[in-house]
C-alpha cells in the first residue's frame, strides 16, 4: 500500500492495483493538479467523507472526473444528495458514477488481475461538534483493505474511537482541528492505538505551529503506536500489496 499525502485531508492511496483519491478539497487544488496525468486518468475512484470545502472542492473535484473517465464517486451521503445536484460549475455526478456508503456499508472494488479485491468500509456517521449552535453533518470515516494486507483508516473530522479503528495499521486522524484541543486528539489515539498514526487535516496550522500539535501527538502517543511525520515527497509505503 502507497498512501502519497496531497496537504490536509487529501490522500491519494495505491492499493492491491487500485488507485483511489481521498478528500479533494480546496487546499489541494494544486498538489492533485500536479499528479501525473496518466496516474489522474487512471483513478478508480475518489472517496469523500464530508461535504466541508476542505474535503470536497466541486470545480476540483469535476477537474478529476473530466480527466479520469471511469473513476467513480463514492461519498458519505448526505454529501452523495449534494453531488447528485449541480453547483456553481460543476455539473451534477450522474448516478452511474456516484455511490452513497453510509457508516456500517462495505463497498467492493473487485480485484483486477493478479491482486485481490479492494473492500471500503464506512465508519462513525457524524462530524465532530464545531459549536453547538452549527448543525452537525454526516461524516463517513473510512477503513480500506485488500485481502491479509495493511488496513488503513481514515478518521475524516471526527476523533471518534470507533471499534474498526482500534488496533487498525495504519491511520490518518485529523491532527489538528478547528473542533478539537490536543488533549482530545491524544485521548483518540490512546483509544484507539493504531500500530502508525499519519497527521493530515493540518493545512490550517502555521508553519511554526504544526510542530508543536505534530510533537504533542508524537511524544503522548500510547506504547505500541508510532505517530510519523510525511517526508519531503509526501509519500509513505506500508507492507506490501
Amino acid at each position: 500500500m502507497k498512501i502519497h499525502h496531497l496537504v490536509h485531508s487529501c490522500l491519494l492511496v495505491e492499493i492491491a492495483g487500485r488507485r483511489l483519491l481521498v478528500d479533494p478539497g480546496g487546499f489541494s487544488t494544486e498538489a492533485v493538479r500536479g499528479l501525473d496525468a496518466e496516474l489522474l486518468s487512471g483513478l478508480d475512484a475518489v472517496l469523500i467523507t464530508h461535504q466541508h470545502p476542505d474535503h470536497l472542492d466541486r470545480a476540483l473535484l469535476q477537474e478529476v472526473l473530466d480527466r479520469a473517465g471511469g473513476a467513480e464517486v463514492i461519498a458519505e451521503p448526505e454529501t452523495a444528495a449534494l453531488l447528485a445536484e449541480p453547483a456553481g460549475d460543476a455539473a451534477a455526478i450522474p448516478a452511474q458514477r456516484l455511490l452513497a456508503l453510509a457508516a456500517g456499508d462495505t463497498h467492493e472494488l473487485p480485484a483486477v488481475p493478479g491482486e485481490q479485491a479492494v473492500r471500503l468500509e464506512a465508519v462513525g456517521g457524524q462530524h465532530a461538534v464545531i459549536h453547538p449552535d452549527i448543525p452537525r453533518v454526516g461524516n463517513s470515516g473510512l477503513v480500506l483493505s485488500a485481502g491479509d494486507g495493511p488496513r488503513l483508516g481514515i478518521t475524516g473530522d471526527s476523533l471518534e474511537p470507533v471499534p474498526q479503528f482500534r488496533g487498525i495499521d495504519v491511520l490518518a486522524f485529523a491532527v489538528v482541528a478547528p473542533w478539537s484541543k490536543i488533549g482530545e486528539t491524544i485521548d483518540f489515539l490512546r483509544a484507539v492505538g493504531p500500530v502508525l498514526a499519519l497527521p493530515v487535516h493540518d493545512a490550517i496550522a502555521s508553519d511554526a505551529g504544526r510542530p508543536i500539535f505534530l510533537r504533542q501527538s508524537t511524544n503522548l502517543a500510547p506504547e505500541g503506536t508510532e505517530v510519523r511525520d510525511w517526508p519531503a515527497d509526501g509519500v509513505i509505503e506500508v507492507g506490501a500489496d
